[in-house]
């Protein structure tokens, strides 16, 4: 799962990984790109970014203004789906639409689509972390509360890659979530947890060359979201993203290995 030598790489992860973007709320935006319907909005729970309104056919997105490093990374946010509204068809059973994507992509940091797509779709050279909250059955969504693992663009889920129902309380039932993306340079690890505590297990895992997909090392970090006939507030409460930083099980090899690290706090 790890580079080698393992506590030589670990350790240099843990000490260097200074946060790159950190949001605890959205009072001030700079270092960031909006694009369409995205923009901060006052709620309950501070300045947050609303990607999308509860409103038909809206897409939003969020980027960094500059490319960051990708080679390694993770990532955490908070997130609250709320006000859903429209029509109920095609695979659902209550309305409210898209979801939205967190988006790793070294094309260009203002994008976003309406619809279906979730705002990520058409972004080739691309990884995205879908939370989709419709079941569309040209996608082959699996429900209409699930996560994702998407690649260059699409959301199509035929093409094997992993995916997991949300079931109890649905993403856009206007709870608050906590989400963590983890890519040590070899595995990707989806965590989602209704409390701000790192779950013990992955709720997705899968092994990947990011590199490879992207064609380099850099790129733009940030979330797209979309709605059509059906839709929601779509809103980033937190988030911050910096290099690789051990989860609690390899912190605790390294102690028991008598090396001595500095992690940030999850």
């Amino acid at each position: 799962m790890f580079r080698t030598p393992i506590a030589t790489a670990l350790l240099i992860a843990s000490v260097s990984a200074a946060d790159v973007v950190s949001f605890e709320d959205f009072s001030d935006t700079t270092g960031l790109v909006l694009n369409g319907s995205a923009a901060t909005a006052s709620t309950s729970d501070g300045e947050v970014m609303r990607l999308t309104p509860s409103a038909s056919n809206q897409a939003g997105s969020i980027f960094s203004d500059t490319q960051v490093d990708a080679s390694d990374f993770s990532s955490k946010f908070s997130f609250r789906i709320s006000d859903p509204g429209g029509s109920i068809f095609d695979g659902n059973t209550e309305n409210g639409a898209d979801g939205f994507v967190f988006v790793v992509q070294p094309i260009d940091s203002s994008l976003g689509g309406v619809g279906q797509g979730i705002g990520y779709a058409g972004i080739g050279t691309s990884l995205g972390i879908e939370f989709d909250t419709w079941h569309n059955s040209a996608n082959n969504d699996p429900s209409q509360s699930h996560v994702g693992i998407n690649l260059n663009g699409s959301v199509n889920h035929n093409s094997g890659l992993p995916s997991a129902d949300i079931t109890g309380p649905e993403l856009d039932d206007g709870d608050q979530w906590f989400a963590w993306v983890d890519y040590d340079g070899t595995t990707l690890e989806v965590r989602l947890s209704q409390i701000d505590s790192y779950p013990a297990e992955a709720l997705l895992s899968m092994e990947l060359d990011l590199e490879s997909i992207l064609g380099q090392e850099t790129a733009y970090v940030g979330f797209t979201s979309a709605t059509g006939a059906a839709w929601a507030n779509h809103d980033i409460l937190s988030w911050s993203y910096t290099g690789f930083v051990p989860t609690p099980s390899t912190a605790a090899f390294l102690t028991l290995a008598g090396i001595a690290t500095s992690r940030r706090r999850r």
